[in-house]
């Protein structure tokens, strides 16, 4: 296979892992806590560490089959990228299920302890990145650059456009003296 084979396999194969989580999740704690009126966030403390690791296994299970096939260096190396990208956003299907049920059943989940850990864990993860971009020194001076240019190009119009109001002004002037 080719790398953007293999690409578009893996690709295909998130999709499907992504939307049968979803769809298991919803199915059953919606009918375990809608149906049978257990606790949902008794069900969600139950399902979403389940969830967790079968999606982990899965996706560890992808990278590896990769990795052990002939597909070449860059497709190995793409497909482990692609994982560590998507792992996050394929952990988020269990969690919005039990959030869709929340919502209907008027139950507020931030009591789940399973998901109140995976909120947690999720902001220590993507603080220091959002904050290594956001707050960055090259960041910093490419804002402090758009501002300068911003400013001066602001400036520049500003003036234009008073320039043509005292020009038309003055030519207004000159001709009634």
């Amino acid at each position: 296979m080719s790398t953007g084979e293999i690409l578009k396999t893996r690709l295909s194969e998130y999709s499907a892992l992504w939307l049968a989580s979803f769809v298991l999740v919803l199915a059953g704690a919606g009918f375990v806590s809608l149906a049978l009126g257990r606790d949902l966030v008794e069900v969600a403390d139950k399902v979403l560490p389940v969830s967790f690791a079968l999606l982990g296994v899965a996706v560890v299970i992808g990278v590896g089959v990769t990795v052990v096939s002939r597909a070449s260096l860059i497709a190995k190396c793409l497909v482990t990228l692609l994982a560590l990208l998507l792992v996050l956003p394929l952990l988020w299907s269990p969690v919005l299920a039990v959030l869709i049920l929340a919502t209907i059943g008027r139950v507020t989940i931030e009591y789940s302890e399973a998901y109140a850990q995976f909120r947690i864990i999720v902001s220590q993860l993507i603080y220091p990145v959002v904050s290594m971009v956001v707050e960055g020194p090259l960041v910093a001076a490419v804002w402090n650059a758009f501002q300068i240019i911003a400013s001066i190009v602001g400036f520049v119009a500003s003036a234009l456009q008073v320039w043509r109001v005292v020009k038309s002004w003055m030519a207004g002037q000159g001709t009634e003296a």
